[in-house]
């Protein structure tokens, strides 16, 4: 799986682009947790993947125009994640952007996540990449948001679901800012529909 992640990477950054694997796969192989998603972060556009790749899916409803620069690209058989390097602007309803615009550094795409140890990449090398010292935060064994825990929860309140999963599964400690802040972004939840609440509760008990 990761020797065809590293080659799925390779044809990107040959084209001149930049692309790295991020997030859980990159997590759980420092943990030395076998995972089988694999996110891909890259400068290139959807439009750009689709001249590189011939299986490029846009998810359901959504097009290059309002992707939010998310598509899936398989390749050997293999789904991979793509998405582009990005800016968000203001959130509106506790849970999306109003707009995106594209970008080409990778660490200020990294600030727009929701925790450090979901920000740790790894280039097309197998070299880690980890600016916001996201192992730092895995050593420890610490749930701890990117940006300050309360504008991280009023943009995306789904991100407290996801920070008491990633604790509860990982066996890891919740950051006390983040603690704090649960408590008073909690009544933003119900601001998320049921399906996607439901969609992380889920993956809690089935862990």
């Amino acid at each position: 799986m990761k020797k065809i992640a590293l080659e799925f990477l390779k044809i990107i950054t040959s084209k001149g682009y930049k692309a790295y694997i991020v997030g859980g796969f990159v997590r759980d192989s420092l943990m030395g947790i076998v995972s089988h998603d694999i996110d891909v972060t890259t400068n290139a556009t959807p439009q750009e993947l689709k001249t590189i790749f011939s299986e490029v899916k846009f998810p359901r409803n959504m097009n290059d125009e309002n992707s939010y620069g998310s598509v899936s690209v398989i390749y050997k058989n293999i789904l991979f994640e793509v998405t582009t390097f990005r800016e968000e602007l203001e959130y509106l309803d506790n849970r999306h952007p109003s707009s995106i615009h594209y970008i080409d550094d990778l660490e200020t795409d990294l600030k727009r996540r929701d925790f450090t140890i979901n920000a740790i990449c790894m280039d097309e090398n197998g070299i880690i990449v980890d600016p916001l010292n996201g192992r730092i935060d895995i050593n420890n064994k610490l749930i701890k948001t990117i940006n300050n825990p309360y504008k991280s929860f009023h943009d995306d309140a789904l991100r407290i679901l996801r920070a008491i999963r990633f604790a509860t599964i990982l066996d890891f400690k919740l950051d006390d800012e983040l603690i704090e802040a649960v408590k008073i972004t909690k009544k933003y939840l119900k601001n998320i529909s049921y399906d996607r609440k439901k969609h992380e509760l889920d993956k809690i008990f089935v862990n």
